[in-house]
């Protein structure tokens, strides 16, 4: 892995392992409907909307993860 890569991921995990990291991180996590059902009533830009939220959601959740 590059070394500037390397740097950024852990730049990732030292913001959010601590305890406003991850009080940022619930927010957004809430934010970005990731947990709620959206059902039909979304317009297809609405859709686009939230999915790109829960997308940048997920790319930091995975940044961080230890996997």
């Amino acid at each position: 892995m590059n070394k500037d890569l390397i740097n950024l991921v852990n730049t990732y995990k030292s913001v959010f392992s601590t305890l406003d990291g991850q009080k940022v991180l619930d927010d957004l996590r809430k934010f970005s409907g990731i947990d709620e059902q959206s059902g039909s009533a979304l317009s297809h830009s609405e859709c686009a909307y939230r999915n790109a939220m829960q997308d940048f959601y997920r790319y930091i959740e995975a940044v961080i993860s230890e996997e």
